[in-house]
């Protein structure tokens, strides 16, 4: 039922927070035991920091509390905390942000101060500058001169925290009709296994630059130990390399060289290329016609996901294919050949070893349309009210497979997150107007999405089989009812 904390002999602020909130509802122990059904000593132990129970133990314990819902939250949030400790906690956190807000990502209106004037490059051939705003000008200038080429190239060695330099890029090449070709090269430190991952926050950035703009995106990394801090001995230790321009730029980002000199451009390219050998790429990106080939070849490493729908790709037929496929696609047997050969040819993974995570509001909107959102359901016309009720009671007969996410867990329309056998992780968000898709090999990456979904029961994050199978028939009683009142209307 329980099991004793690893910090048993430390400061533990849960167990204060449950004595006081204990003390003041003037409830006793015994008391409690009564009308929750724990064990006393258990209780007692719990108190005192001796043990970390289950959590169904303390989410029994804290209803059992007359607190406000505020600090049942706070209360559950600090047990969380300490069970599972700071670093995974902090991981987990990240990692959930992450995924509940990519598809949000927004391009800074904030920088408008920003000069778009490229005149004050004419006649530029060598230039420094000083202060934020001005190395702010001139890199802006450099980008929108670019901007104007009919195939427009930046390639820079720049960390994410000048948070003003990738606002420009998103900025300006949002609105560009020949899009860009970005080669970034920045660090990541070494992460050992049980320390805070901080290169979540790499990825989060490097997610919004592939996910808010059209640009052709390579960012590269490399490993630097935590210690080592920026080369202070460096007077302009990062660079910017367009079609025309060279810039270098200092550690603090206040002070820039900027010139049009070939011979230097040619050196920090051959710089760029040398990092580049030493370096990997941390995402790579599918374009909408690889997905179907990535997606069937995934399906016999499929271990988990977090979706918004239930991935209810392994009760799709060759028969619905060939009933479903929209009629409006272009070149449409070509498709419906490849989903043929790809997806029912590929070996599938063992639905007992794979378990799909979604949320009540993807699984009503299924019963309620019939639309799929995930591959190779987003190419398929809505499925008959028959048919999502043959796959709904599919559904119910596999409660091991199948998990609902409760609302503490808002995972966006379109949004697909697969943890593969393999170490590989597939981030998908396949929305209308912006279909993006890639892969997440890094191992420490991987192994933070993977212990997130790992542990989301025990953050209180899934609900229990029971509710599950009554919000199925609930949506198959929908159904039924909306179908004989179609027929009735007709």
């Amino acid at each position: 039922m329980a099991e004793r904390s690893r910090h048993n002999q430390s400061h533990s602020v849960f167990a204060e927070m449950l004595c006081r909130y204990i003390e003041k509802s003037g409830m006793s122990v015994k008391k409690l035991s009564a009308v929750t059904g724990l064990g006393r000593t258990a209780i007692q132990h719990t108190m005192a920091g001796k043990l970390m129970p289950a959590r169904n133990f303390t989410e029994r314990l804290c209803s059992a509390l007359p607190i406000a819902h505020d600090q049942r939250e706070e209360l559950l949030e600090q047990y969380a905390r300490e069970k599972s400790g700071d670093a995974a906690y902090y991981n987990r956190s990240c990692i959930k942000d992450m995924i509940e807000t990519l598809p949000q990502y927004r391009i800074s209106d904030s920088i408008t101060e920003i000069s778009a004037n490229a005149d004050v490059l004419e006649n530029c051939t060598f230039r420094c500058v000083s202060g934020i705003m001005n190395v702010g000008n001139i890199l802006r200038a450099a980008m929108v001169t670019e901007a104007a080429e009919s195939s427009p190239e930046i390639t820079a060695a720049m960390p994410f925290r000048n948070t003003l330099f990738f606002e420009m890029i998103l900025q300006i090449f949002s609105a560009s009709q020949s899009g860009l070709r970005f080669e970034h090269y920045f660090r990541m430190y070494t992460c050992p296994e049980g320390e805070k991952n901080t290169n979540i926050d790499v990825l989060k950035n490097v997610l919004r630059m592939a996910v808010c703009a059209p640009i052709d995106y390579s960012p590269y990394y490399h490993y630097v130990d935590r210690e080592w801090g920026e080369y202070f001995l460096a007077a302009y230790p990062y660079f910017m390399v367009t079609s025309r321009y060279s810039a270098l730029v200092s550690s603090d980002f206040s002070s820039a060289l900027l010139t049009d000199d070939k011979g230097l451009r040619d050196e920090l390219l051959s710089h760029a290329a040398k990092i580049k050998s030493r370096s990997s790429l941390l995402i790579s990106q599918v374009d909408q016609a690889e997905m179907y080939g990535l997606f069937a070849r995934s399906t016999g490493y499929f271990h988990s996901s977090i979706e918004y729908q239930p991935c209810l790709t392994g009760f799709i037929t060759e028969d619905i294919v060939d009933r479903r496929l929209s009629m409006d696609i272009p070149d449409r047997e070509i498709l419906l050949g490849t989903i043929k050969e790809q997806f029912f040819s590929a070996p599938r993974q063992d639905p007992e070893h794979i378990r799909i995570h979604f949320t009540k509001e993807g699984l009503i909107s299924f019963a309620e349309t019939g639309k799929m959102t995930n591959m190779p359901g987003t190419v398929l016309d809505p499925l008959s009210p028959e048919e999502r009720i043959s796959f709904l009671r599919s559904m119910k007969q596999m409660p091991e497979t199948f998990i609902l996410l409760s609302e503490g867990f808002t995972v966006p329309s379109f949004m697909q997150v697969i943890c593969l056998s393999n170490g590989t992780v597939i981030i998908s968000c396949l929305m209308d107007e912006k279909k993006f898709c890639c892969l997440l090999t890094e191992q420490g990456l991987s192994a933070a999405f993977e212990d997130l979904i790992d542990n989301l029961t025990e953050l209180g994050l899934t609900e229990n089989s029971e509710i599950l199978e009554k919000m199925i028939d609930s949506c198959i009683e929908m159904i039924q009812q909306n179908d004989e009142a179609a027929e009735l209307d007709a």
